[in-house]
């Protein structure tokens, strides 16, 4: 008897996820839509406060000018201030 019941629920297991009655989903492709806003002055002034960029101008190996902008939350002339220059400086030397 249980092997009867257990045949019987394994073919009913078998029987329900191999169906293949199911309908066939269509696939709907969403369209997104980006808009673009120009920043407001007061939201240009505040990412100015957040992000202090800086620039600097200097002759490169190939002896024309390049201008760097670079990005520093360190007060101007502090040895931390002086490494992020120096790096901004010594990575784009070689770009002519």
């Amino acid at each position: 008897m249980k092997k009867l019941i257990f045949v019987g629920l394994l073919a009913l297991s078998t029987f329900t996820f191999a169906n293949t009655k199911e309908e066939v989903k269509q696939e709907i492709k969403h369209e997104k839509v980006i808009e673009v806003k120009e920043l407001t002055i007061e939201q240009k002034q505040a990412l100015a406060v957040m992000f202090q960029t800086w620039s600097v101008a200097y002759t490169n190996s190939c002896g024309t000018t390049n201008t760097v902008f670079f990005q520093s939350d360190n007060a101007d002339g502090s040895p931390a201030f002086i490494r992020e220059l120096a790096y901004a400086v010594n990575s784009t030397y070689d770009i002519c």
